[in-house]
């Protein structure tokens, strides 16, 4: 049976493939090297996962795609019949399932686990009409895998506006990932989908602002739902009081404007039914919150109330998360934990779960293409599982879900850049990159297929000396020009990271944060956070053999198991990708050797 899955409309666009227990994943943000490729269909993934596994159009039998909520009514079956590459796939049957169902299932079926709670969490996933025409849209849902099916257990949904945006979008509550989302790219200033440099930003502010607004005003338990205040407002009461009155003055008559008079009159009798039948009453549950201005772009940071706003969301954050996960564990009595969903990619959460307070699971799966970059591959794995009802033959041990690329095809890219470069093939090149390493080289690495979703596990990552105190900012001034207070992670060898970190469970998809040894702090000074924490990605012989050997021969010259790792890309850059991409990155970049597979690559003078 050959299934493939699709992601074709919003952001994060993009293909999987699975025929014969063989799976092939890419974004398409990685070939097209647009970031997120925000409503751009997934023409050159689609291309990618057949010629990699052989495989013709007319041979998929089906496809899979999620509906997530479509713009103007247009279902996602439609956006992909009215594709011109459509045609091809005459033979393959078409399925449209829930978004949150293709989240799961790319959590649960790439796990090592027979059984397991899932959990899905997001900003928001489905939108919804009620039989009344109000509107109300899904952030977290609890399911729970055996075998090959996937059962689900329940949701939580929220009034939802998707006509707004931002904060006006959700008129009573929100989820803790939309809050987590608004102080970010909103309040903060950050930019949409940086919800990473929040939970950076928060090693460096305090509880102040906690103090003055506790806890429970942002996040509680609310009829058996995990619910986030969204009645949080930049400035004044004043101030947010006046905006709200020019909105009820000025969106009518935009309205009118922008849409046609009888698509206006249908709105003006859906709000009308609101007020009518009381149903969308605010219940009161939580007071509103009046935050001073937001940031400004001029504004630097770390600033110490900004910084104390990302404290604030990380551990209002984390504290919803805590609460979710221990519903989950009553409602599965589960011992493993699959997660997936944009909130899945919060480290600190992560190992919240691993917590008696968030739940007290004993193994923890988070899918690496939590976001929405992973519902390609989970909607090919509900096809492949749950609608095809074939057994389970694939477990997610490396992320790796890309083509490698052959001798030639990196000859023939070298050669396109002789002008700039010159190459060697090395009799060993662990051991040449772990001796250049220690000699304070900031290293490219390009080896065997790309990871899927956002995180380099060393097949297209950036290396540098972890032992170095100024590796961190060196790498930031030279090649990624990222903030300087954002924190790098470490790649170590999983046998010894009880040396370094206060670890206990694997982290092969750098997704668990831990503590660094007080002792060893000053070994890998660039590798330690604000607040003495570090991401972590655990690696063996069996997820990763080539990286393995390169730290196994760093770890034999400076008697140190691990080294700083960060995706090979540019800031505002999708990772890369090919053998061309990684070298036309290292002509443009301060980046002093390229490891193309056995070839080193150097500049020429």
């Amino acid at each position: 049976m050959n299934v493939l899955g699709l992601k074709v409309n919003y952001h994060d666009t993009g293909a999987a493939l699975i025929s014969k227990g063989r799976v092939v994943a890419i974004s398409e943000e990685r070939l097209n090297r647009v970031k997120h490729s925000l409503d751009m269909f997934p023409t050159l993934s689609i291309d990618y996962c057949l010629e990699t596994l052989g495989i013709k159009a007319e041979d998929v039998d089906l496809i899979v795609m999620d509906q997530l909520y479509a713009r103007d009514e247009v279902k996602t079956e439609d956006i992909f019949r009215h594709w011109p590459g459509a045609a091809r796939f005459s033979k393959a049957r078409i399925e449209v399932i829930n978004h949150y169902d293709a989240h799961a299932a790319s959590a649960f079926f790439s796990s090592p686990f027979e059984e397991a709670a899932v959990l899905v969490y997001d900003g928001n996933g489905e939108a919804y009409r009620d039989n009344r025409g109000h509107a109300a849209a899904e952030t977290d849902a609890f399911f729970r895998g055996s075998g090959n099916t996937l059962s689900f257990i329940r949701r939580t949904t929220h009034a939802f506006d998707s006509r707004e945006k931002g904060r006006e979008r959700w008129p009573i509550t929100w989820g803790v990932g939309w809050l987590y989302a608004y102080l970010s790219n909103e309040y903060c200033n950050l930019g949409v989908f940086n919800e990473g440099k929040l939970m950076g930003l928060a090693a460096y502010g305090d509880d102040r602002l906690l103090k003055q607004f506790p806890r429970e005003q942002w996040c509680a338990e609310y009829m058996g739902d995990v619910v986030c205040n969204a009645h949080v407002y930049p400035g004044s009461q004043s101030a947010a009081a006046q905006v709200t009155r020019n909105r009820s003055k000025l969106l009518p008559a935009i309205g009118f404007k922008l849409r046609s008079y009888q698509s206006g009159i249908k709105r003006r009798l859906r709000a009308l039914a609101r007020k009518v039948d009381g149903s969308f009453r605010d219940p009161h549950i939580f007071p509103a919150i009046y935050l001073p201005q937001p940031k400004r772009k001029d504004e630097k940071l770390p600033d110490e109330h900004y910084a104390s706003v990302a404290y604030l969301a990380q551990h209002v954050f984390e504290y919803g998360a805590a609460l979710l996960g221990k519903k989950l564990k009553a409602a599965t009595g589960s011992e493993n934990l699959c997660v997936a969903g944009g909130c899945g990619l919060n480290i600190d959460a992560n190992s919240r779960f691993l917590s008696e307070e968030g739940g007290g699971f004993k193994k923890i799966f988070v899918q690496p293409a939590a976001s929405d970059s992973g519902i390609p591959l989970g909607a090919a794995l509900y096809g492949y599982h749950v609608i095809g009802k074939m057994p389970r033959d694939w477990e997610m041990t490396s992320a790796a879900l890309g083509r490698p690329y052959t001798e030639k095809e990196i000859i023939d890219a070298i050669e396109k850049f002789s002008d700039k470069v010159i190459a060697r093939k090395s009799a060993d090149v662990c051991a040449e990159t772990a001796k250049l390493l220690a000699d304070g080289n900031i290293i490219g690495w390009f080896h065997g297929g790309s990871e899927y979703g956002p995180r380099a596990l060393g097949n297209r990552s950036i290396l540098c000396d972890a032992r170095r105190a100024d590796a961190k900012d060196i790498l930031n001034e030279r090649v990624k020009h990222r903030e300087l207070w954002r924190p790098f992670a470490a790649s170590v060898l999983q046998d010894k990271m009880h040396e370094l970190f206060d670890i206990k469970v694997p982290s092969p998809f750098m997704l668990l944060t831990a503590n660094v040894l007080k002792e060893k702090q000053s070994v890998i000074p660039s590798l330690v956070h604000k607040d003495g924490t570090c991401r972590i990605q655990s690696v063996t012989t069996h997820s990763n053999k080539k990286y393995h050997d390169l730290l196994k021969a760093y770890d034999a010259l400076t008697g140190v198991p691990a080294i700083l790792n960060t995706s090979y890309n540019l800031g505002g850059d999708p990772i890369i990708e090919s053998p061309q991409d990684a070298l036309d990155t290292f002509t443009r970049t301060n980046i002093d050797y390229l490891i193309l597979e056995d070839y080193v690559v150097m500049k020429r003078a």
